[in-house]
């Protein structure tokens, strides 16, 4: 057990210690002594006689540095379980433990202060599975075990949007994670992007981290972690923590994944690779159209232009429609119309929601054309499409490139046809040395485009008569 927290001896008895690594001086300035009064929690959550006892600091001694103690525990940090994968057994039975005991503390209300921290470095498993737990006070988790490099490591089991017991959920479904996949569901180097993949929902899903895990506890542990991705139809977190103890009868991790046939093993990394480049490329694009817009709709003119625009377009919409067209075409004009950035022409397109990733992409590139154009005073646009780019001779410009080329449909049944192309989206400014740019965003920068080579499953079918697109499968990227 690392020195932040550890058992020593006061007055010839045995103490739990937390080392606040401050000297004498440091510790009063800090007015560490509010959190001496914060008490921690000792909880048995055994079924037939649980309990729930309060372990409060007895005191502050100097030990090189300020060490706040308090009545003796012995036990192991979770967090140090959950990363050592010598010990899967240890870590799922403490996982186990810490969701019985979160249930107590909610069943019976009994914490002063509320939940206890879902931070793993907050709780020490009893040793000899006890079935006891330990959760620390939140000040001394927070200024005594949260140093820098477990602060990285505790935040990725904790989602920043959630409370209660859906945050809790969250947080057992990430140790799961960890314990069965060998590799967190989070693993960002820095905690805004790792806020931001869990917020977006953006790791890799549990069926493929770990192929032939238990079906109902691979959906679980992959409700749990997209909470804050379903909008609508949240799921109950006690619900979730329930139904998680329910499966997890056996301490056992080995138990709950099947061996996979050789062929089912190559279908699934077939597909982990596939997903993984399609992500990669809809997570980069997204970013990049979040980026820029949050820098140009920082203005009361922005949100002006941006009303204008959105009349314009509502507008616009009513005009359109795919009347007298043939399949082929819809789609050929769909695809089109990306690098046009006509996003109203898309949509008419379109029925049930089908590309709505697609849209909202092309229409947040449209918007940020306009509000650029509209700073700097310039009637030219600041996006070219892929197709006239290359028509040019693909070589710099001081535009940016968006859009499909290399497009070839082929019909594969009635009303469905795939579709091969290659989308070309800007490059990031941190991938080339050489921008050009001033203070007021006279000149635009030049970005080298990326091209990803995309192919598509698309289903029409006729509304009124007049063909639509009513699915669109993305199966690859290469």
């Amino acid at each position: 057990m690392e020195r932040q927290v550890f058992l020593f001896e006061v007055d010839g008895q045995k103490a739990l210690g937390f080392d606040t690594g401050l000297d004498s001086r440091a510790f009063a300035r800090a007015k560490f002594a509010q959190f001496i009064t914060e008490p921690g929690l000792i909880v048995n959550p055994d079924a037939a006689n649980f309990s729930v006892d309060f372990w409060k600091a007895s005191g502050v001694v100097e030990n090189s540095t300020m060490v706040v103690w308090g009545p003796s525990f012995k036990g192991e940090r979770l967090d140090f379980l959950l990363n050592d994968n010598d010990k899967r057994e240890e870590a799922l039975f403490a996982i186990r433990l810490w969701i019985q005991a979160v249930l107590v503390l909610e069943k019976e209300r009994q914490a002063p202060t509320g939940a206890p921290p879902l931070w793993p470095c907050a709780a020490l498993i009893g040793e000899n599975q006890s079935n006891e737990i330990f959760f620390a006070p939140s000040g001394l988790t927070l200024h005594c075990l949260m140093t820098k490099e477990a602060n990285l490591i505790n935040n990725r089991y904790v989602q920043p949007d959630l409370k209660g017991m859906n945050a809790a959920a969250f947080t057992a479904a990430a140790m799961l994670y960890q314990v069965f996949a060998g590799f967190p569901a989070f693993s960002a180097a820095d905690e805004i992007t790792l806020h931001e993949d869990m917020r977006e929902g953006n790791f890799l899903p549990i069926r493929l981290a770990i192929p032939g895990l238990d079906d109902k506890l691979a959906a679980l542990i992959q409700n749990a972690l997209s909470q804050n991705v379903k909008k609508i139809g949240i799921p109950n977190g006690t619900r979730l923590l329930e139904e998680f103890l329910a499966i997890l009868k056996t301490d056992t991790p080995s138990s709950f994944v099947s061996r996979l046939s050789e062929a089912d093993t190559l279908i699934t990394e077939k597909e982990k690779t596939q997903y993984l480049k399609t992500n990669n490329v809809s997570v980069k694009a997204r970013r990049f159209v979040k980026r820029n817009a949050a820098v140009l709709l920082g203005s009361f003119a922005a949100a002006v232009i941006v009303i204008l625009i959105v009349n314009s377009v509502i507008k616009s919409r009513s005009a359109l429609s795919t009347a007298g067209m043939e399949p082929v075409q819809i789609i050929e004009s769909y695809y089109n119309a990306f690098g046009d950035l006509d996003h109203s022409w898309m949509e008419a397109c379109v029925i049930n929601g089908a590309g709505k990733d697609d849209i909202s992409m092309v229409m947040n590139l449209f918007i940020i054309s306009k509000l650029r154009q509209a700073y700097e005073y310039n009637l030219r646009p600041s996006i070219i499409s892929a197709k006239e780019w290359l028509e040019m001779g693909g070589g710099r410009i001081n535009l940016q490139v968006f859009g499909v080329t290399d497009l070839q449909i082929i019909e594969s049944n009635e009303a469905r046809y795939r579709v091969d192309y290659t989308l070309w989206i800007p490059g990031e400014a941190a991938d080339n040395s050489e921008t050009e740019q001033n203070d007021n965003w006279k000149a635009v920068e030049y970005l080298p485009p990326k091209a990803f080579h995309y192919t598509d499953f698309v289903t029409l079918v006729q509304k009124k008569r007049n063909w639509r697109i009513s699915e669109i499968k993305r199966v690859s990227a290469d």
